[in-house]
């Protein structure tokens, strides 16, 4: 923001005006999500902004089953904070990265990739923009 709010690119009614949510962990639903060994805790962004925007959760429900199909997400924005735990992931084009308890990666649009292999205690909160961009499987 620029501190003039007539000058940002993005107004706050762009989100969802007169809009407030809040999610208590203790009030949490954990869901299987697209990623099968994976729970995800959506934390009610997708519907406040219009689906605009998704934060959530994810954490493994079973050990790591072996490494993940090479797979892209058409999406503007994606970013990754790691909350405990780790995971090895590759990226076309950039390698073999590690993500550790405190590491934060963004993701850029359409970067083919695929989980290697993750600790049993990985947890992660994700960002998406759009909230609902399709994934494409490239190769098992």
């Amino acid at each position: 923001m620029t501190g003039d709010p007539t000058k940002d690119s993005y107004p706050p009614t762009c989100f969802g005006k007169g809009t407030f949510h809040v999610q208590h962990a203790a009030d949490a639903e954990w869901v299987p999500g697209l990623r099968g060994q994976f729970d995800y805790r959506d934390f009610g962004m997708v519907e406040k902004t219009g689906g605009k925007f998704r934060a959530h959760i994810h954490r493994p429900n079973q050990p790591c089953p072996g490494q993940g199909d090479l797979h892209y997400h058409k999406v503007d924005f994606q970013m990754v904070y790691v909350l405990k735990g780790w995971a090895l992931m590759h990226f076309d084009g950039v390698g073999e990265v590690r993500l550790e308890e405190g590491s934060v990666m963004y993701q850029e649009p359409e970067i083919p990739h695929r989980l290697i292999e993750h600790s049993d205690d990985y947890t992660a909160m994700e960002i998406l923009v759009p909230a609902d961009g399709e994934t494409v499987q490239v190769a098992p």
